[in-house]
């Protein structure tokens, strides 16, 4: 009798065991589910100067896709469906598009066709904090990065170099208080899409910046398309850290002859990477030429490396701005550049210093601000 019971008791906790496993299952399977279709999003949009057409949501980048389309009638469109994730999409009107951060279920678009990049939209709470951010941006670093810019602008036509040389230096150092906003900023929304947005913005090449700033994210955020794409980002620029060796670069001169930046090692080198159709690269010259004046006899070699896509055009340039130290060409472009992806150079000018072993000392640094590291590192 006590076996026989003991059997019952025993199967009965086991069918106990077996449901409470097949809730979990159960639950288990539906989370699955629900990170499969991502999640739903309806878009309606209202705008202004148009009666007819085609609304559609595609994807960022070279091989975007269309994810929801649907036809303006009377300058309205709804937009309703299942999107892979929340994030940042692409909004195509016609032939216009606007950028649009998709976080809440039920979205609003009001705007006027002729001015689509100042849309109302309404439901998302990254496009509220995109427009709280901007104008965190121009209160704090814009206003005054624009005075900056307009004295030296001014204080350039007048032909004063030096005091333009400190102008430009304060701007540059002006970008660290942008940083530090993005910061603090990424620190009090890490769960917000718009946060991985500033970060990618403001990693600008840097590995160190960028690192820290993917660091604020949220692990949810982490785990985004854009998320890991930052994350990637940012592991390749690791790769041209602070400290690091310079990863290998090969360039040509106007004779063709292929030279390598290893060549170089026993000396301190000043890469300035530029093209013929910089208006600031060819600026910066000037400010280079001083420090070449004062720096090559201890040491310190520079080299000029173009993007350009035509030789022509970067032998003119070279010719008319009489460049006194090594000039290289890398053929490849500005697109299509193995030492810009290498380097994570966005923009130019971009000036690398490097260390007699041929470390990276610093990257992304002009004017008076490399002349204090030269000084720093040579005597």
């Amino acid at each position: 009798m006590i076996c026989r019971l003991s059997v019952m008791m025993y199967n009965k906790t086991m069918n106990m065991k077996w449901v409470g496993i097949g809730i979990l299952l159960s639950v288990i399977s539906l989370i699955a589910c629900a990170d499969r279709s991502g999640y739903t999003v309806t878009i309606q949009g209202e705008i202004e100067g148009i009666k007819y057409g085609k609304a559609y949501l595609s994807t960022l980048g070279e091989n975007n896709s269309i994810l929801l389309s649907t036809p303006i009638e009377n300058g309205k469109f709804t937009l309703k469906g299942a999107l892979p994730e929340k994030g940042r999409y692409l909004l195509n009107v016609n032939r216009k598009t606007i950028f649009l951060f998709l976080d809440g279920e039920n979205i609003q678009v009001k705007a006027s066709y002729n001015q689509l990049d100042n849309s109302d939209i309404k439901g998302s709470e990254a496009n509220d904090l995109e427009l709280e951010y901007s104008q965190l941006v121009k209160e704090k670093y814009q206003k005054e990065f624009g005075k900056l810019q307009a004295d030296y602008r001014e204080i350039l036509q007048q032909g004063d170099q030096k005091t333009a040389d400190d102008k430009m230096s304060e701007i540059l150092q002006l970008g660290e208080r942008r940083y530090l906003l993005a910061k603090e900023f990424i620190k009090k929304h890490p769960d917000n899409i718009f946060s991985i947005h500033i970060a990618n913005m403001e990693t600008q090449g840097r590995y160190e910046k960028g690192k820290e700033l993917y660091d604020l994210l949220s692990p949810a955020m982490k785990r985004t398309t854009q998320g890991k794409e930052l994350k990637q980002r940012v592991d390749e620029l690791a790769n041209s850290a602070l400290g690091v060796p310079c990863p290998g670069i090969q360039a040509e001169t106007e004779q063709g002859e292929l030279i390598t930046i290893d060549s170089l090692k026993g000396h301190f080198v000043v890469l300035d990477f530029w093209a013929s159709w910089c208006g600031p690269c060819r600026q910066e010259m000037k400010n280079l030429k001083t420090l070449h004046e004062e720096f090559a006899s201890q040491g310190v070699s520079f080299v000029s490396i173009s993007f350009d896509d035509s030789t022509e055009k970067w032998k003119k340039a070279c010719e008319e701005e009489q460049i006194p130290w090594m000039s290289l060409l890398d053929k490849k472009g500005w697109k299509n550049s193995e030492i810009r992806q290498a380097l994570g150079i966005q923009q130019i000018p971009f000036i690398v210093l490097l260390d007699r072993e041929g470390n990276i000392v610093a990257k992304n640094i002009r004017r008076n601000l490399l002349r204090d590291k030269l000084v720093e590192v040579v005597k």
